[in-house]
């Protein structure tokens, strides 16, 4: 009898897949066995803890998730001034701007587009509004939600005609003010956005040069077999390391650990990877803010953020990013410096 045919226990499950080294079902989070496929809904192989994709699938029914209602804007839920999501998976076919959606909340976290839903007057009045450039001010039954995706849309029409990448979630706190004062006042919050932006990636990239600055010598110095005067500044730069933030150490190579540290601090992994003197390239998603950060290899020390963080870059590493994300978004000061390439796509 072959008894490994007897104990295997494989399953198929059509599940969506949001990018990165995992897939979630409704009761257990997956590896993918091959992390390769494309974004969208796929059928798996399910063995074990193991998801091998096969298949492309149609989407589930998600009517049994919880419900996020509110306006479409580019790609997000507006549900409120300060209630706001990405939808994960572009849909096939997206909304009109402006109008009245659900969205369902999928078991990792992640907003998967359900309907959309029937609208009336004041989503139509609205969306021609935003066409020709006029103010809502005066139209009526125009719900919270509505008026806080007609500003953000505004605001993003704006960025685009400026070349400026931008995110919901960094506009979202300004919503009240955009709304009142129209494109002035979103021409106002980008060039403050602009203005914070340059002065962090200047700082951002003269920590990235030094680092890799000492990458190279000490690779020198190796090269040259003076390998005690290697490890010396091998040593100082760890040291200078563990007092400016704590890294935990991890099995595995820096691709694995900076996927594992970020899956700990519950976010996500797109992509990496490998740059010149001993760095990476992370693409990460924390909730719905998409980020690219640049880390030192072997410790995960953040070197630029991807956002403002007034010069502490170097305090964090990638085990403690999504936890700074959020508390920018919390505060309302986020600014992304390094805009993932769907924000400058939108």
């Amino acid at each position: 009898m072959n008894y490994k045919a007897f104990l295997s226990h494989k399953t198929s499950l059509v599940l969506p897949y949001f990018g990165g080294t995992r897939v979630d079902a409704a009761d257990r989070r997956l590896r993918l066995a091959a992390p390769s496929c494309e974004p969208g809904w796929w059928r798996f192989e399910v063995d074990g803890r193991r998801a091998i994709p096969r298949d492309r699938a149609s989407p589930a029914l998600l009517d049994a998730l919880p419900a996020v209602r509110g306006h479409w804007t580019d790609g997000w839920v507006v549900a409120s001034g300060r209630e706001l999501g990405r939808i994960a998976l572009p849909p096939e076919d997206e909304p009109p701007p402006l109008a009245r959606v659900t969205a369902r909340r999928w078991h990792s976290g992640e907003l998967l587009l359900g309907s959309t839903d029937f609208e009336d007057d004041a989503e139509v009045s609205a969306r021609s509004a935003l066409e020709e450039g006029r103010s809502i001010a005066g139209l009526s039954g125009v719900v919270p939600s509505l008026r806080a995706a007609f500003s953000l849309a505004l605001a993003v029409a704006v960025a685009r005609e400026r070349g400026v990448p931008v995110s919901l979630r960094e506009l979202a706190p300004h919503a009240v003010a955009i709304g009142e004062g129209g494109r002035d006042a979103a021409r106002a919050v980008l060039d403050r956005l602009v203005a914070a932006r340059r002065a962090a990636e200047e700082a951002a990239r003269e920590r990235v040069q030094q680092a890799a600055r000492q990458a190279r010598e000490i690779e020198l110095l190796a090269h040259q077999g003076r390998m005690a005067e290697a490890r010396a500044l091998r040593d100082v730069e760890l040291r200078a390391a563990a007092t400016e933030a704590y890294a935990r150490r991890r099995s595995g190579g820096p691709v694995e650990r900076a996927d594992a540290a970020l899956e700990g601090a519950g976010a996500r992994m797109l992509s990496a990877r490998r740059l010149s003197g001993d760095q990476l390239e992370i693409r990460l998603v924390v909730d719905d803010v998409r980020l690219v950060s640049i880390v030192a290899a072997g410790t995960l020390q953040v070197l630029d953020a991807g956002l403002c963080l007034a010069g502490a870059d170097r305090m964090i590493t990638l085990d403690s990013l999504p936890s700074v994300v959020r508390e920018a978004v919390r505060t309302h000061s986020l600014n992304i410096t390094r805009h993932d390439g769907e924000d400058r796509r939108r």
